[in-house]
């Protein structure tokens, strides 16, 4: 609606992705069903704030034009949720297997979780530009410093994973018990 309003007073808005992403804040709930898990609080939140800050704000209300460091924002804090989605792959594993899994795999699954969708999101951004025109991308270095600033995100996730031990909710199990914790029992 705020879309709508806005491109009737002559702002630059996309009315149709605002509905499109209207529908997009469904997809926890839609995943949940799917995949018969729960999903914690937390993620569904970031989810909702990441979708209203990034897709909707940056471009359904032209942020991303007028304040050019919100992209790099959005794609750094799009880091910090793929991460934390990789620390629930992770935790529903261990706990499909009643078993934990290493430190290094787990780690790594929670790392590549970023890079992975960040790549997948710029090779959309590059095909939306080629097959229906839009304008998403502003070349080489933009798609790099996209991939780069949801990697950092999800470094920094990590890093408040292994030294804070958070989020609980989220992390796996075998990563929030210290190692001199398991040593003792």
């Amino acid at each position: 609606m705020l879309a709508v309003v806005l491109g009737w007073v002559g702002l630059a808005t996309q009315p149709w992705l605002a509905v499109l992403l209207a529908v997009a804040l469904w997809a926890p709930a839609a995943a949940e069903l799917l995949l018969r898990t729960t999903i914690p609080w937390a993620l569904q939140l970031h989810y909702i704030l990441f979708m209203i800050g990034g897709p909707f704000a940056g471009s359904a209300l032209n942020l991303y034009g007028a304040l050019p460091v919100w992209d790099g924002l959005i794609h750094f804090d799009s880091g910090v949720m793929l991460a934390w989605l990789g620390m629930l792959l992770v935790r529903r594993a261990e706990e499909s297997a009643d078993a934990p899994l290493p430190h290094w795999f787990s780690l790594t699954v929670i790392l590549f979780t970023p890079m992975a969708f960040a790549a997948a999101w710029e090779i959309c951004e590059f095909a939306s530009d080629i097959l229906i025109g839009t304008v998403s991308q502003s070349g080489l270095e933009d798609t790099m410093r996209d991939i780069v600033a949801g990697t950092l995100g999800g470094m920094l996730a990590i890093a408040l994973l292994v030294l804070f031990r958070r989020p609980r909710t989220l992390a796996p199990e075998s990563l929030l018990t210290r190692r001199a914790d398991i040593r003792e029992t």
